[in-house]
């Protein structure tokens, strides 16, 4: 029996290695060896508290959790199997080097030990460390667009007035301003809406990081819009001024008109902002004076400034010396005036010629000229004065009015007889 073994034993020892290499050869031909890439496959990473429970937070450096690029050799009946879902990739943050870097671990999640070899593009993941910072803000808000014209912007609200963000010490840090943005482009009426809460840094610039969490994301806003209108200032005075100097009726102001702002139903009703008299008194001034003016005290309810600029304007009342004015008048000049029927009257006591002087201001002297001025008695006065209730015979001394304007006198009265007769039939 042995012999039988051992006969022709090198060949069959050929035998059996042609047979194992014409097997190895004919599952190469049928299941050859083949490679497969996968790209952009995340990895995972893992006990990430080792960092966070230490009051610490990272930060993923160059998107290193994402390798660009796996490749899988292995049988062909197998890889071409496969899937990016196949592809399971970690990174376990307790092993973390001293460079901040973390080793990546490959494997699949089927025919794990039928495949050859993982290959990837990139083996770690890269982090930034930092200490974690909270801190609460006061929210601000930023209106962006432009309302109708007529219209502006009035009191924002909001339902809150914090936020309070966390983060990576050195981007919370970064953070100077949290505003909720509100468009208000073409209203004309009151606006509630819901608003996304921005953050800004102290140069205007949007900090926009993941890594950043907030207690809240948006809040309800209402923003009321007003209507505008232009409107007079109108100012009023009191008082006289000293003996011998005269109001010229001009007040002057830097502003003669201003813009408000309201509710339609309130401007419809404001026709001007009237600045009330005791503010402007002249009582013995013998000077022109400036006063300092609170528009603000003045305004009706629920009506604003639009520009808080024009809220207090200097107003200047004009007062100037009285001068006097010589005037050559004829005696014919004067007649009487209001005589019943049944008399005559005749005047006498003044020259053919006489002088009146006449005192006020240059502006009202100017106008007044011999050729416009006419003297008159009136007999009402006559009768008046001398408590007469019927005309009667006699003489009487009356003085002449010249119908002079309201601010212009005469520096000494004029006086004339006046002789009334009856009609003789």
């Amino acid at each position: 029996m042995k012999n039988k073994l051992t006969t022709n034993l090198g060949l069959k020892l050929i035998s059996v290695l042609f047979s194992i290499v014409l097997w190895l050869v004919g599952t190469s031909i049928g299941n050859p060896t083949t490679s497969k890439s996968f790209y952009n496959v995340p990895v995972v990473l893992e006990n990430t508290d080792a960092i966070t429970e230490s009051g610490r937070v990272y930060e993923v450096l160059e998107n290193s959790d994402v390798i660009s690029r796996v490749t899988i050799r292995g049988p062909r009946s197998v890889v071409s199997s496969m899937s990016e879902s196949n592809i399971v990739a970690t990174a376990d943050v307790s092993n973390i080097s001293s460079l901040d870097t973390v080793s990546i671990k490959l494997a699949t999640n089927i025919n794990q030990d039928q495949i050859n070899s993982i290959t990837p593009s990139s083996d770690t993941v890269k982090l930034n460390i930092e200490n974690k910072k909270t801190k609460t803000m006061a929210l601000g808000t930023k209106i962006s667009g432009e309302v109708s014209d007529g219209y502006m912007v009035g009191d924002i609200t909001t339902d809150q007035n914090l936020v309070r963000i966390s983060g990576p010490e050195s981007v919370v840090t970064s953070v100077s301003k949290a505003v909720a943005e509100i468009t208000v482009t073409g209203f004309t009426s009151d606006i509630s809406t819901s608003a996304e809460i921005r953050l800004y840094d102290a140069d205007g610039n949007a900090v926009d990081d993941p890594n950043i969490t907030q207690n809240i994301k948006s809040v309800n806003v209402q923003v009321s819009i007003l209507q505008t209108k232009e409107v007079p200032l109108v100012f009023h005075t009191q008082g006289e001024p000293t003996y011998g100097y005269g109001f010229t009726g001009n007040v002057e102001c830097d502003l003669q008109t201003v813009t408000i702002c309201g509710k339609s139903s309130v401007l419809k009703k404001i026709q001007s902002i009237d600045i009330p008299a005791e503010l402007l008194d002249m009582t013995n001034k013998s000077d022109t004076f400036t006063e300092e003016i609170d528009l603000l005290q003045y305004l009706p309810d629920n009506v604003q400034l639009v520009d808080l600029a024009d809220s207090v304007v200097a107003v200047t009342v004009d007062i100037e010396p009285e001068i006097s004015k010589k005037i050559e008048m004829r005696e014919s000049r004067i007649h009487v005036t209001n005589l019943p029927d049944g008399f005559t009257a005749s005047i006498s006591g003044v020259e053919e010629t006489f002088i009146i002087e006449v005192i006020g201001l240059a502006q009202d002297l100017s106008e007044v000229q011999a050729s416009s001025l006419e003297g008159t008695v009136d007999i009402n006065d006559l009768m008046e004065k001398f408590s007469l209730e019927e005309l009667q015979e006699g003489f009487y001394t009356m003085e002449v009015s010249f119908g002079l304007p309201d601010d212009v006198r005469l520096l000494e009265p004029v006086e004339v007889v006046v002789h009334i007769s009856a009609k003789q039939e």
